[in-house]
């Protein structure tokens, strides 16, 4: 059966204020209780650069009260690795071990949660802006297969701290998640389906999981925007439901002919966002949502 989520992020944002050290704290705590209680999901995403950018905030002594509340309320834990500001697959190798000792960190401090997945991405926003600047296509294999090298290494040191195939790799809005492909395979790691990020590649998130559905074990659900003539915009993505082009119902009615036991995160950014989203899954689902 699948289990639903969703982040704290649309409750309470991506920053916090380390002047206000307890009430940050709790306010997290209650946003993951309200996620729970009040939207009855099963399931949370811990974000994990929160940890990174306010360590004398969400420390171990935070994730032992997350661990608490989990023990309480009985959801489903899973992590998003630190992304911002990170990438495990830079050519500088000071930044490429900084990142590698970041996602080690961030593991750490949360051991006394139950976590069934870990979603990393494999390489951050600077790679992407570098690749999609090579034009010649031997200058491009070179230094993307440099790259790779720089990945795979960050890969296999996570994977000495994290169980591979509790480790989900992201497709991100890029096209270089083909050449990951074989390092996932090599390191036995799962895969994280992000639907929005597809509509990035004009792939289908039905085709994606055909292709790669014993592999996928967390799933990222968002509504996407793709552009047109008549738009002047790139795409957009991270909507409510029902706000895009994104056939989500199809995607759902494949898990379910497929038996995927694994989480669907609703990675949106605001309280109505996720709200409207819950509400159009209340009609899919077998759970009620109260957004009162």
């Amino acid at each position: 059966m699948i289990t639903f989520g969703a982040t704290t992020l649309p409750l309470v944002g991506w920053v916090a204020d380390p002047r206000r050290h307890e009430e940050s704290r709790m306010m997290r705590l209650s946003a993951i209780r309200k996620l729970i209680e009040s939207y009855n999901l099963q399931a949370v995403e811990l974000t994990l650069d929160l940890a990174a950018g306010y360590p004398q905030l969400f420390d171990a002594g935070f994730y032992a009260a997350v661990a608490d509340l989990q023990q309480e309320l009985g959801f489903l834990g899973t992590i998003h690795l630190p992304f911002l500001w990170v990438d495990p697959a830079s050519l500088n190798e000071p930044i490429r071990l900084a990142s590698a000792a970041c996602l080690h960190q961030a593991v750490e401090v949360t051991r006394t949660v139950d976590i069934h997945t870990y979603v990393l991405h494999l390489w951050g926003f600077t790679t992407t802006q570098i690749s999609a600047q090579l034009q010649d296509p031997t200058q491009r294999q070179v230094i993307l297969g440099a790259v790779m090298t720089q990945a795979d290494r960050s890969l296999a040191e996570l994977c000495r701290f994290v169980d591979p195939r509790d480790l989900c790799v992201e497709n991100l809005e890029d096209s270089l998640f083909d050449l990951a492909l074989p390092l996932i395979e090599q390191h036995g790691t799962s895969i994280c389906l992000d639907v929005g990020h597809l509509a990035w590649q004009g792939v289908s998130e039905v085709d994606f999981l055909a292709e790669h559905r014993d592999r996928i074990r967390e799933i990222h659900l968002h509504d996407a925007v793709l552009p047109s003539a008549e738009s002047r915009y790139q795409i957009r993505d991270h909507l409510a439901l029902g706000q895009g082009q994104v056939d989500y119902l199809a995607l759902l009615s494949r898990l379910e002919e497929t038996r995927y036991d694994g989480a669907v995160i609703l990675e949106v950014n605001t309280q109505p966002d996720l709200e409207e989203s819950l509400e159009r899954l209340s009609k899919y689902a077998s759970f009620s949502i109260e957004t009162a």
